[in-house]
Protein backbone atom coordinates (compact mmCIF):
# COMPACT_ATOMS: atom_id res chain seq x y z
CA UNK A 1 0.00 0.00 0.00
CA UNK A 2 3.01 2.32 0.25
CA UNK A 3 2.84 3.12 -3.46
CA UNK A 4 -0.75 4.33 -3.24
CA UNK A 5 -0.79 5.97 0.20
CA UNK A 6 -0.29 9.47 -1.16
CA UNK A 7 -1.40 10.79 -4.50
CA UNK A 8 -1.51 14.33 -5.85
CA UNK A 9 -5.15 14.93 -5.02
CA UNK A 10 -4.59 14.14 -1.37
CA UNK A 11 -1.42 16.20 -1.26
CA UNK A 12 -3.45 19.13 -2.55
CA UNK A 13 -5.76 18.72 0.44
CA UNK A 14 -2.77 19.32 2.72
CA UNK A 15 -1.93 22.43 0.73
CA UNK A 16 -5.50 23.74 0.87
CA UNK A 17 -5.43 23.37 4.65
CA UNK A 18 -2.15 25.26 4.63
CA UNK A 19 -3.70 28.08 2.62
CA UNK A 20 -6.69 28.23 4.97
CA UNK A 21 -4.36 28.58 7.94
CA UNK A 22 -2.11 31.20 6.35
CA UNK A 23 -4.19 34.29 5.50
CA UNK A 24 -1.56 36.50 7.14
CA UNK A 25 0.81 35.48 4.33
CA UNK A 26 -1.55 35.23 1.39
CA UNK A 27 -4.22 37.90 1.92
CA UNK A 28 -3.20 41.35 0.73
CA UNK A 29 0.30 40.18 -0.22
CA UNK A 30 1.98 41.10 -3.48
CA UNK A 31 4.26 38.91 -5.55
CA UNK A 32 7.36 41.01 -6.16
CA UNK A 33 9.72 38.38 -7.49
CA UNK A 34 7.85 35.21 -8.49
CA UNK A 35 9.18 35.28 -12.04
CA UNK A 36 12.76 35.60 -10.79
CA UNK A 37 12.83 32.77 -8.25
CA UNK A 38 13.70 30.00 -10.71
CA UNK A 39 17.01 28.47 -9.69
CA UNK A 40 17.03 30.10 -6.26
CA UNK A 41 17.73 27.90 -3.24
CA UNK A 42 16.61 27.78 0.35
CA UNK A 43 18.66 30.12 2.53
CA UNK A 44 19.59 32.51 -0.27
CA UNK A 45 18.76 36.18 0.18
CA UNK A 46 16.71 37.72 -2.57
CA UNK A 47 17.03 41.46 -3.17
CA UNK A 48 14.53 43.47 -5.16
CA UNK A 49 13.87 47.15 -5.68
CA UNK A 50 10.92 49.38 -4.86
CA UNK A 51 11.35 52.65 -6.73
CA UNK A 52 10.52 55.56 -4.46
CA UNK A 53 9.21 59.09 -4.99
CA UNK A 54 11.08 62.25 -5.87
CA UNK A 55 10.81 65.67 -4.24
CA UNK A 56 8.21 68.35 -4.95
CA UNK A 57 9.74 71.70 -5.88
CA UNK A 58 7.95 75.03 -6.39
CA UNK A 59 8.27 76.33 -9.92
CA UNK A 60 9.95 74.89 -12.98
CA UNK A 61 13.58 75.82 -12.29
CA UNK A 62 15.79 72.72 -12.13
CA UNK A 63 19.12 74.53 -12.07
CA UNK A 64 19.58 73.85 -8.34
CA UNK A 65 17.48 70.75 -8.00
CA UNK A 66 17.44 67.65 -10.11
CA UNK A 67 15.13 64.98 -8.74
CA UNK A 68 16.62 61.52 -8.97
CA UNK A 69 14.24 58.71 -8.12
CA UNK A 70 15.64 56.59 -5.32
CA UNK A 71 15.77 52.82 -5.57
CA UNK A 72 14.89 51.31 -2.20
CA UNK A 73 16.53 47.89 -1.90
CA UNK A 74 14.54 45.28 -0.02
CA UNK A 75 16.23 42.07 1.14
CA UNK A 76 14.33 38.91 2.05
CA UNK A 77 15.73 35.44 2.72
CA UNK A 78 14.17 32.29 1.32
CA UNK A 79 13.17 30.19 4.32
CA UNK A 80 11.87 26.63 4.39
CA UNK A 81 9.78 24.62 6.81
CA UNK A 82 8.34 21.12 6.76
CA UNK A 83 6.22 18.61 8.62
CA UNK A 84 6.46 14.85 8.25
CA UNK A 85 4.49 11.76 9.24
CA UNK A 86 5.36 8.08 9.46
CA UNK A 87 2.93 5.31 8.72
CA UNK A 88 3.14 1.55 8.77
CA UNK A 89 3.72 0.05 5.33
CA UNK A 90 0.99 -2.50 5.98
CA UNK A 91 -1.63 0.13 6.84
CA UNK A 92 -4.27 0.35 4.16
CA UNK A 93 -5.20 3.73 2.78
CA UNK A 94 -8.83 2.98 3.64
CA UNK A 95 -7.87 2.90 7.32
CA UNK A 96 -7.00 6.60 7.25
CA UNK A 97 -9.41 9.52 7.31
CA UNK A 98 -7.17 11.62 5.09
CA UNK A 99 -8.84 14.99 5.57
CA UNK A 100 -9.25 14.72 9.33
CA UNK A 101 -6.14 12.79 10.33
CA UNK A 102 -3.62 13.97 7.74
CA UNK A 103 -4.56 17.03 5.68
CA UNK A 104 -6.00 19.22 8.44
CA UNK A 105 -3.33 18.84 11.15
CA UNK A 106 -0.36 18.71 8.78
CA UNK A 107 -1.57 21.65 6.72
CA UNK A 108 -2.20 23.74 9.83
CA UNK A 109 1.14 22.84 11.37
CA UNK A 110 3.22 23.84 8.37
CA UNK A 111 1.25 27.04 7.80
CA UNK A 112 1.26 28.15 11.43
CA UNK A 113 4.95 27.42 11.76
CA UNK A 114 5.72 29.53 8.69
CA UNK A 115 3.43 32.36 9.84
CA UNK A 116 4.98 32.41 13.32
CA UNK A 117 8.44 32.96 11.88
CA UNK A 118 7.27 35.72 9.54
CA UNK A 119 5.29 37.45 12.29
CA UNK A 120 8.35 37.56 14.50
CA UNK A 121 10.39 39.18 11.73
CA UNK A 122 7.57 41.62 10.89
CA UNK A 123 7.10 42.89 14.45
CA UNK A 124 8.37 46.45 14.64
CA UNK A 125 8.14 47.06 10.89
CA UNK A 126 4.99 49.13 11.37
CA UNK A 127 5.51 52.87 10.92
CA UNK A 128 2.68 53.91 13.21
CA UNK A 129 0.90 52.49 16.26
CA UNK A 130 -2.46 53.23 17.84
CA UNK A 131 -3.02 52.40 21.50
CA UNK A 132 -6.15 52.48 23.65
CA UNK A 133 -9.41 50.75 24.56
CA UNK A 134 -12.42 49.67 22.53
CA UNK A 135 -12.65 50.04 18.76
CA UNK A 136 -10.95 53.44 18.61
CA UNK A 137 -7.37 52.22 17.88
CA UNK A 138 -8.73 49.96 15.14
CA UNK A 139 -10.63 52.83 13.52
CA UNK A 140 -7.59 55.10 13.80
CA UNK A 141 -5.32 52.54 12.15
CA UNK A 142 -7.67 51.94 9.23
CA UNK A 143 -8.50 55.60 8.66
CA UNK A 144 -4.82 56.53 8.85
CA UNK A 145 -3.92 53.98 6.17
CA UNK A 146 -6.82 55.19 4.02
CA UNK A 147 -5.40 58.72 4.22
CA UNK A 148 -2.06 57.61 2.74
CA UNK A 149 -3.15 54.91 0.28
CA UNK A 150 -6.11 54.01 -1.91
CA UNK A 151 -5.25 50.30 -1.71
CA UNK A 152 -7.43 47.71 0.03
CA UNK A 153 -6.69 47.11 3.69
CA UNK A 154 -6.33 43.96 5.76
CA UNK A 155 -5.99 43.58 9.52
CA UNK A 156 -4.77 40.63 11.61
CA UNK A 157 -5.55 40.83 15.32
CA UNK A 158 -5.21 38.69 18.43
CA UNK A 159 -8.43 36.67 18.90
CA UNK A 160 -8.75 38.06 22.43
CA UNK A 161 -9.60 41.44 20.90
CA UNK A 162 -12.82 39.82 19.64
CA UNK A 163 -13.66 38.76 23.18
CA UNK A 164 -13.11 42.27 24.52
CA UNK A 165 -15.37 43.72 21.83
CA UNK A 166 -18.07 41.11 22.26
CA UNK A 167 -18.13 41.62 26.03
CA UNK A 168 -18.91 45.28 25.32
CA UNK A 169 -21.68 44.35 22.88
CA UNK A 170 -19.74 45.46 19.80
CA UNK A 171 -19.18 43.70 16.51
CA UNK A 172 -17.50 44.13 13.14
CA UNK A 173 -19.44 44.99 10.00
CA UNK A 174 -19.97 41.79 7.95
CA UNK A 175 -17.54 41.38 5.04
CA UNK A 176 -18.79 40.02 1.73
CA UNK A 177 -17.18 38.75 -1.43
CA UNK A 178 -14.23 36.93 0.14
CA UNK A 179 -12.93 33.77 -1.51
CA UNK A 180 -13.93 30.74 0.62
CA UNK A 181 -10.37 29.42 0.98
CA UNK A 182 -9.39 32.64 2.78
CA UNK A 183 -12.44 32.94 5.05
CA UNK A 184 -10.90 31.19 8.03
CA UNK A 185 -10.63 33.66 10.88
CA UNK A 186 -12.49 36.40 8.99
CA UNK A 187 -14.44 38.55 11.46
CA UNK A 188 -15.73 41.30 9.19
CA UNK A 189 -14.75 44.90 8.47
CA UNK A 190 -13.91 47.92 10.55
CA UNK A 191 -13.67 51.22 8.70
CA UNK A 192 -11.93 50.20 5.44
CA UNK A 193 -10.12 47.07 6.68
CA UNK A 194 -11.06 43.41 6.52
CA UNK A 195 -10.27 41.96 9.93
CA UNK A 196 -9.04 38.43 10.65
CA UNK A 197 -7.96 36.80 13.87
CA UNK A 198 -4.33 35.74 14.05
CA UNK A 199 -2.42 33.68 16.60
CA UNK A 200 1.07 34.71 17.59
CA UNK A 201 0.61 38.43 18.17
CA UNK A 202 2.52 39.68 21.24
CA UNK A 203 0.62 40.28 24.47
CA UNK A 204 1.92 43.25 26.44
CA UNK A 205 1.95 43.35 30.23
CA UNK A 206 2.73 46.93 31.22
CA UNK A 207 3.25 47.23 34.98
CA UNK A 208 2.37 50.28 37.06
CA UNK A 209 6.09 50.77 37.74
CA UNK A 210 7.03 50.71 34.04
CA UNK A 211 4.17 53.03 33.09
CA UNK A 212 5.28 55.54 35.72
CA UNK A 213 8.87 55.45 34.48
CA UNK A 214 7.86 55.88 30.83
CA UNK A 215 5.67 58.86 31.77
CA UNK A 216 8.75 60.80 32.89
CA UNK A 217 11.41 59.25 30.64
CA UNK A 218 13.46 61.13 28.07
CA UNK A 219 15.68 60.04 25.21
CA UNK A 220 19.31 59.41 26.15
CA UNK A 221 20.43 58.49 22.62
CA UNK A 222 19.42 56.96 19.32
CA UNK A 223 22.03 54.75 17.63
CA UNK A 224 21.80 53.19 14.18
CA UNK A 225 23.20 49.71 13.59
CA UNK A 226 23.66 47.13 10.86
CA UNK A 227 20.68 44.97 11.82
CA UNK A 228 18.67 47.16 14.20
CA UNK A 229 18.63 50.61 15.79
CA UNK A 230 18.73 51.26 19.55
CA UNK A 231 16.59 53.83 21.34
CA UNK A 232 17.98 54.36 24.85
CA UNK A 233 15.83 56.04 27.50
CA UNK A 234 16.83 57.75 30.73
CA UNK A 235 15.04 56.99 33.96
CA UNK A 236 13.82 53.51 32.95
CA UNK A 237 14.94 50.56 35.08
CA UNK A 238 11.95 48.23 34.54
CA UNK A 239 12.01 45.72 31.68
CA UNK A 240 10.17 46.87 28.55
CA UNK A 241 8.26 43.96 26.92
CA UNK A 242 8.76 42.96 23.31
CA UNK A 243 6.13 44.66 21.18
CA UNK A 244 5.85 47.84 23.28
CA UNK A 245 5.36 50.95 21.10
CA UNK A 246 7.20 54.15 22.04
CA UNK A 247 6.67 57.62 20.62
CA UNK A 248 9.03 60.60 20.76
CA UNK A 249 7.76 64.19 20.77
CA UNK A 250 8.33 65.90 17.44
CA UNK A 251 9.02 62.69 15.48
CA UNK A 252 6.19 61.98 13.04
CA UNK A 253 5.61 59.18 10.56
CA UNK A 254 5.61 59.84 6.83
CA UNK A 255 3.24 58.55 4.18
CA UNK A 256 4.09 56.28 1.25
CA UNK A 257 5.98 59.06 -0.58
CA UNK A 258 7.82 60.45 2.44
CA UNK A 259 5.53 63.37 3.36
CA UNK A 260 4.85 64.12 7.03
CA UNK A 261 1.58 62.83 8.52
CA UNK A 262 -0.27 63.68 11.74
CA UNK A 263 0.61 60.32 13.34
CA UNK A 264 3.70 59.99 15.55
CA UNK A 265 6.37 57.54 14.38
CA UNK A 266 6.17 54.30 16.38
CA UNK A 267 9.40 52.81 17.71
CA UNK A 268 8.38 49.23 18.58
CA UNK A 269 10.55 47.01 20.78
CA UNK A 270 11.59 43.91 18.83
CA UNK A 271 13.05 42.22 21.95
CA UNK A 272 12.46 42.45 25.68
CA UNK A 273 14.51 45.49 26.72
CA UNK A 274 16.49 46.11 29.89
CA UNK A 275 18.02 49.25 31.33
CA UNK A 276 16.04 51.42 28.92
CA UNK A 277 17.93 50.21 25.82
CA UNK A 278 15.21 49.33 23.29
CA UNK A 279 16.08 47.52 20.05
CA UNK A 280 13.89 48.66 17.15
CA UNK A 281 13.82 47.87 13.44
CA UNK A 282 16.06 50.03 11.29
CA UNK A 283 14.43 53.33 10.36
CA UNK A 284 15.19 55.38 7.25
CA UNK A 285 15.42 59.05 8.25
CA UNK A 286 17.03 60.34 5.06
CA UNK A 287 15.92 61.20 1.55
CA UNK A 288 12.81 62.94 0.31
CA UNK A 289 10.90 59.87 -0.75
CA UNK A 290 12.56 57.12 1.25
CA UNK A 291 12.27 58.48 4.78
CA UNK A 292 9.92 56.84 7.25
CA UNK A 293 10.09 59.55 9.93
CA UNK A 294 10.46 63.33 9.92
CA UNK A 295 13.40 63.42 12.37
CA UNK A 296 15.74 61.25 14.38
CA UNK A 297 15.18 61.14 18.17
CA UNK A 298 17.84 63.11 20.02
CA UNK A 299 19.03 63.45 23.60
CA UNK A 300 16.54 65.00 26.06
CA UNK A 301 13.53 64.54 23.77
CA UNK A 302 10.46 63.54 25.80
CA UNK A 303 8.27 60.54 25.12
CA UNK A 304 4.87 61.35 23.62
CA UNK A 305 1.76 59.67 25.11
CA UNK A 306 3.57 56.79 26.88
CA UNK A 307 1.63 53.55 27.14
CA UNK A 308 -0.38 53.15 30.36
CA UNK A 309 -0.38 50.20 32.77
CA UNK A 310 -2.45 47.16 31.82
CA UNK A 311 -2.69 44.13 29.55
CA UNK A 312 -2.75 44.83 25.82
CA UNK A 313 -3.61 42.56 22.90
CA UNK A 314 -2.15 43.51 19.54
CA UNK A 315 -2.67 43.42 15.79
CA UNK A 316 -1.26 44.55 12.46
CA UNK A 317 -3.05 46.55 9.76
CA UNK A 318 -1.56 46.82 6.28
CA UNK A 319 -2.48 48.02 2.82
CA UNK A 320 -2.49 45.68 -0.16
CA UNK A 321 1.05 45.19 -1.46
CA UNK A 322 2.88 46.13 1.74
CA UNK A 323 3.52 42.42 2.21
CA UNK A 324 5.68 40.22 -0.02
CA UNK A 325 4.86 36.52 -0.35
CA UNK A 326 6.25 34.07 -2.88
CA UNK A 327 6.95 30.36 -2.71
CA UNK A 328 9.90 28.60 -4.30
CA UNK A 329 8.78 26.56 -7.36
CA UNK A 330 11.37 23.82 -6.86
CA UNK A 331 13.72 22.36 -4.25
CA UNK A 332 17.10 20.68 -4.58
CA UNK A 333 15.86 17.29 -3.44
CA UNK A 334 13.69 15.14 -5.68
CA UNK A 335 13.09 11.49 -6.42
CA UNK A 336 10.49 9.27 -8.01
CA UNK A 337 8.16 9.87 -5.08
CA UNK A 338 8.48 13.67 -5.05
CA UNK A 339 5.54 15.83 -6.11
CA UNK A 340 4.73 19.53 -6.33
CA UNK A 341 1.31 21.16 -6.20
CA UNK A 342 0.41 24.85 -6.28
CA UNK A 343 -3.24 25.83 -5.89
CA UNK A 344 -4.13 29.07 -4.07
CA UNK A 345 -0.79 30.78 -4.58
CA UNK A 346 1.28 28.45 -2.41
CA UNK A 347 3.69 25.80 -3.73
CA UNK A 348 3.88 22.67 -1.59
CA UNK A 349 6.62 20.07 -2.08
CA UNK A 350 5.78 16.52 -1.05
CA UNK A 351 8.37 13.79 -0.78
CA UNK A 352 8.35 10.25 0.52
CA UNK A 353 10.92 7.77 1.72
CA UNK A 354 10.25 4.07 2.35
CA UNK A 355 12.22 2.10 4.93
CA UNK A 356 11.55 -1.52 3.99
CA UNK A 357 13.59 -2.94 6.89
CA UNK A 358 11.66 -0.98 9.52
CA UNK A 359 8.39 -1.21 7.66
CA UNK A 360 7.71 2.53 7.67
CA UNK A 361 6.64 5.05 5.08
CA UNK A 362 7.73 8.67 5.79
CA UNK A 363 5.94 11.48 3.98
CA UNK A 364 7.12 15.09 4.22
CA UNK A 365 5.49 18.33 3.05
CA UNK A 366 7.68 21.41 2.73
CA UNK A 367 7.14 25.06 1.79
CA UNK A 368 10.02 27.35 0.81
CA UNK A 369 8.93 30.99 0.87
CA UNK A 370 10.04 34.59 0.59
CA UNK A 371 7.73 36.50 2.92
CA UNK A 372 7.52 39.64 5.03
CA UNK A 373 6.61 43.32 5.15
CA UNK A 374 8.39 45.31 2.44
CA UNK A 375 6.73 48.72 2.94
CA UNK A 376 6.63 49.67 6.65
CA UNK A 377 4.89 52.95 5.87
CA UNK A 378 1.86 51.02 4.65
CA UNK A 379 1.46 49.20 7.98
CA UNK A 380 0.06 50.14 11.38
CA UNK A 381 0.27 48.42 14.77
CA UNK A 382 -2.61 48.38 17.27
CA UNK A 383 -2.59 47.72 21.01
CA UNK A 384 -6.00 47.18 22.63
CA UNK A 385 -6.16 47.39 26.41
CA UNK A 386 -8.12 44.68 28.19
CA UNK A 387 -10.54 46.89 30.10
CA UNK A 388 -12.26 43.79 31.53
CA UNK A 389 -9.12 42.48 33.29
CA UNK A 390 -10.28 43.58 36.73
CA UNK A 391 -13.83 42.38 36.20
CA UNK A 392 -13.33 38.70 35.36
CA UNK A 393 -11.23 35.86 36.66
CA UNK A 394 -8.90 33.84 34.44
Amino acid sequence: MANTFVDNQRTELVLIRSAEAAPYLTVGAKSYCADQLAGKRNGQTYEFVIRDAGEYVEGMDISEHVSNLVERKVSKTIGIGNVAIKTNLLEKVTDVNWDKEIATPQGEKIAKGLVAGVLDKDLGLQNTAFVGTGFLPLFKASNYLESISSESQYAFVDPMIDSIMQSAGKAYVPADGVEPVYQKGLRGKIAQAEVRTQQGMPVLEISEELAAELASATVASYATGADYDTLTLTGVTEDIPKGTPLFVEGVYATDLVGVKTSAPKAFIAIEDATAGAVKVRKVDFVGEGTKEATAMPKANDKLKNPIKAGTYFTGIFRVNGAMEFDTLPELDWSNADSRVTSPDGITLHEGRAVDVLKGTNATRWAIAAVAGIVEPRGCAYVCIKDATANLVSM
